[in-house]
């Protein structure tokens, strides 16, 4: 794993974890979780695509 894909790792993690901190405290429907997992959702698929390019 090269440090841009480390990195991108590293994004996803915290990410998520925001993510699931703004659902216990915001709850699930809230702009805010939605909007976070919108841009987990669009990490995952660019470490994906990224993976496929390298296999």
């Amino acid at each position: 794993m090269n440090k841009s894909e480390k990195e991108l790792e590293d994004h996803i993690l915290l990410k998520r974890e925001a993510m699931i901190k703004s659902g216990l405290s915001n709850g699930l429907l809230h702009t805010e979780t939605l909007k976070l997992s919108h841009e987990l959702d669009q990490l995952i698929c660019e470490s994906q695509k990224r993976k496929l390019e390298h296999s």
